[in-house]
């Protein structure tokens, strides 16, 4: 065999690598240091608009509504006593000290509704308050007439001559009317504080607004863990028992990051563990380990600090990247060492057998990393955000692995063998025992044929009986038992859910008719109602017309309240605050009704909310559980897109995002399966430029692919956000197998010896595959529901994977060797 160009390149670098060992080591470590300082600015998104396109309409509306509001979050810290006053009093201790914090923008733990108790008059409807004077009218002459008829002690008619109202002293007085009349106008059940209090006033809650920019997971966990340092160190009294907790949607966004670290901390940590004594078990030599592991970790650090330049963070799928470039690097460190062994056992000197595994094994591995590098690649083409970002990922971390496995880990070899690393020898009875198939698959062509069949079948039949998981409760991690306590606190003061819609309404028309759309739905809407109630400034600010009307009325019952005074003189003046109000305006209601209904920048500060120049808040609340992706479907119907007048209109919710991603998800995860597949495909046959060698290097694969969907359709895990990437990571990384055995098989020659290379380089793929299984199923016993599903079917298909390698690969090479090599090729061994 001529010497190739590739093959002097391999010469010259194997020989760069002898003589500069240390040199290449020193640089690799610099490198991986500045990119270490990179990865510690990563970020980690736990929002699910994360995983969208920003071109996405509920991305676009939901981010439209942030501006206005600021944000929908908050901190909630929670007290529970046994008594009221020790919870308003905890509270209030509590405020006075967390204001202080530079994060804080407001927090309030009741409303000053005064306001609104003086004109409670004014919320009476039109007809309510038309009633309500016909009744005065008719009962006040008649109660001024029994008055005078019981001070001179005879039947007395009173008339009021300019109003038209007659009375009889001996005529009856409807006593319920004038028990509602006193009812509204009794200043003893008038509230100036609404207190976020439970019905018992036992539970109370402080609701701790962010200044606007606090934005970020390090923020977030800066808030709550300053929260939860100031409930710790306050003492509060043996007899008073007050228990204190934090909660709202900030905490539980950084509780859900704190259970996915923990679970790949403890997952990572058990995961190399089994690694480390794997591979001493297989290679019997503890210089095995860095070897194999510090070119693979550079390689990660690298990755990650890339990814922090080029995108910025990571989201709830790319989160996991780790585990998934673990399982794809780990390949290429166990196929060098492997071969590295194999040619040193052989008697070729260090260098000779350097320049073997980047000639030979690293032809393989280049091949390999470009097909699944350009196979995650081709992802950028899906709309699905936690896809393309992991693509680039993905992709570009392959290939940084595997440049690190062909200058840092031969030159780590060269470097264990000057400080007397040597291979074990092992006589050619102990190779044969170790590396020869118990179980020849060669001799059971027709039973392991027919089982491939029955799985293409069953794979048809199941494949459209798979299910996607549309409860994101049965993917959230276990959250923290203070957690959970300090929530179910909260929910007996705070009852709106964090998922209700939130319309902007650009101006008072579209207020009106916006708040008219939705309420004539509710009372429309009974075969199945997902609108709960709609909520605007409407409710606490009648338009100008209406209030006209009703102060009108309100003034003509002041007049007959002023008639009776001297009957009752101590009942006139404490209705006189209700009587004598005065038109409602935006800067009358309470701060935290204005930073509601007209976001945390209200603009104009005009008195006059009608003829605001600047936007209007909706809320429209659920009546269902949107945690099921289901019933999110069918409120997102009701409300996230409607039309009035002609006109389109936007309500913006984080179930909405949800659902609109579901959609995404089942359309990108065929589409990311066909791209990788083709794309795959593709570059394994321009390397190959034969079409049955190409089809040989896949049908594993495939079949493995296959199976893991019947298993799916048949048996589960549900597909969801959190498993589905799984997929077509199977194809990049199951398909490395292939291309290594195939490689092996072609560079033997016409007269290769297909179960000695099932036995060497097949036996270094389930080395591979097994460490792949290992570092994601460390993450089965994860508290995260979500992790334990990805950790689930990564194993089905990777064990899937490896069988169909195992059984079904030795078959086809041995059929294609047969009839379709018409290359005939010297082993490379003899060559060299």
């Amino acid at each position: 065999m001529k010497w190739t160009v590739l093959n002097k390149a391999a010469t010259r670098w194997a020989g760069c690598i002898s003589r500069r060992a240390g040199l290449i080591c020193m640089a690799s470590l610099i490198i991986t240091m500045l990119a270490f300082q990179h990865m510690k600015t990563l970020n980690v998104s736990t929002q699910i608009n994360a995983l969208m396109p920003e071109g996405a309409r509920s991305v676009r509306t939901l981010n439209k509504a942030l501006e206005k509001t600021g944000s929908f979050a908050a901190i909630q810290i929670v007290a529970n006593a046994n008594s009221p006053d020790a919870v308003l009093a905890q509270l209030g201790a509590i405020k006075k000290q967390i204001d202080t914090y530079d994060w804080v923008g407001s927090s309030q733990y009741y409303e000053d509704i005064e306001v609104l108790e003086n004109h409670k008059l004014l919320y009476l409807s039109l007809e309510e308050l038309l009633e309500l004077e016909a009744e005065i009218n008719q009962a006040y002459p008649t109660l001024i007439a029994k008055n005078i008829g019981a001070f001179f002690g005879a039947s007395v008619r009173y008339t009021e001559r300019g109003a038209g109202l007659t009375g009889e002293s001996t005529s009856q007085i409807d006593p319920d009317m004038l028990e509602a009349f006193k009812s509204i106008t009794d200043t003893s059940k008038s509230n100036s504080k609404r207190y976020f209090t439970s019905d018992d006033g036992l539970t109370g809650v402080l609701i701790v607004w962010p200044k606007a920019g606090q934005d970020s997971l390090l923020d977030a966990k800066r808030m709550v863990d300053d929260s939860y340092r100031l409930i710790d160190r306050l003492n509060t009294t043996p007899e008073d028992k007050v228990a204190l907790g934090v909660g709202g949607r900030i905490a539980s966004q950084v509780a859900q990051f704190e259970s996915i670290t923990r679970d790949l901390k403890y997952g990572l940590i058990s995961a190399i563990g089994l690694i480390i004594l794997m591979l001493l078990f297989a290679y019997r030599s503890f210089m095995a380990i860095p070897i194999i592991l510090i070119p693979l970790g550079c390689g990660i650090i690298i990755t990650l600090g890339l990814t922090a330049i080029i995108i910025g963070n990571l989201n709830l799928i790319t989160v996991f990247l780790t585990l998934i470039l673990f399982g794809l690097g780990i390949d290429f460190a166990i196929h060098n060492f492997s071969r590295y062994q194999e040619e040193r056992r052989k008697g070729h000197s260090q260098e000779r057998a350097v320049q073997i595994i980047i000639h030979d094994t690293g032809a393989a591995s280049l091949l390999a990393a470009t097909t699944t590098a350009l196979a995650f690649f081709a992802l950028i083409f899906t709309e699905f955000r936690a896809f393309s970002e992991f693509g680039i990922i993905a992709g570009i971390g392959i290939l940084i692995i595997c440049l690190s496995m062909y200058t840092l880990q031969p030159a780590l070899i060269v470097l264990a063998d000057r400080i007397g690393w040597t291979i074990n020898p092992r006589s050619k009875k102990q190779k044969l025992f170790r590396y020869r198939w118990g179980f020849n698959p060669l001799r059971y062509r027709l039973p392991i044929l027919t089982a491939v069949i029955i799985t293409a079948v069953s794979a048809a039949y199941f494949a459209p009986k798979i299910k996607f998981e549309t409860d994101t409760k049965k993917l959230e991690a276990q959250m923290p038992a203070r957690h959970v306590t300090a929530t179910e606190q909260i929910q007996k003061v705070i009852r709106t859910g964090n998922s209700r819609a939130i319309i902007v309404a650009e101006n008072y028309d579209d207020l009106v008719k916006i708040d008219e759309y939705f309420k004539h739905k509710i009372k429309e809407d009974d075969a199945s109602p997902t609108i709960k109630s709609v909520s605007s400034l409407i409710d606490f600010i009648p338009n100008k017309a209406s209030q006209l009307e009703r102060l009108a009325i309100i003034k003509r019952l002041a007049k007959s309240a002023y008639n009776l005074r001297v009957f009752d003189p101590e009942t006139y003046e404490s209705s006189l605050k209700f009587l004598t109000i005065e038109a409602l305006n935006i800067a009358d209601l309470p701060p935290g009704l204005r930073r509601t209904y007209l976001g945390q920048s209200t603009g104009s500060q005009q008195n006059d909310f009608e003829d605001r120049d600047t936007d209007y808040l909706v809320y429209v609340d659920n009546a269902v559980n949107l945690d099921d992706a289901r019933n999110a479907k069918a409120f997102s119907d009701d409300v996230a897109q409607f039309t009035i007048d002609g006109q389109n209109h936007y309500a913006a919710s984080e179930s909405f995002i949800l659902v609109e991603m579901l959609g995404l998800m089942k359309a990108d995860a065929i589409k990311a399966i066909l791209l990788v597949s083709v794309t795959t495909s593709f570059v394994v046959f321009i390397f190959l430029r034969n079409f049955w060698a190409t089809l040989i290097v896949l049908a594993p694969t495939l079949i493995g692919l296959a199976a893991t969907v019947a298993i799916m359709g048949a048996f589960g895990p549900a597909l969801s956000i959190m498993n589905m990437v799984i997929l077509p990571s199977l194809i990049g990384i199951s398909v490395d197998n292939g291309i290594h055995i195939f490689h092996r098989f072609e560079s033997e020659g016409p007269d290769a010896d297909i179960l000695g290379i099932m036995s060497t380089t097949g036996r270094a793929s389930v080395l591979t595959t097994l460490t792949t299984l290992i570092g994601f199923g460390g993450m089965i016993t994860a508290s995260m529901a979500g992790l334990r599903s990805l950790a689930l079917l990564a194993i089905i298909g990777f064990l899937a994977c490896l069988i169909t390698t195992g059984f079904v690969l030795p078959i086809l090479l041995e059929f294609y060797q047969k009839h379709f090599q018409r290359k005939r090729l010297q082993p490379l061994g003899s060559a060299l």
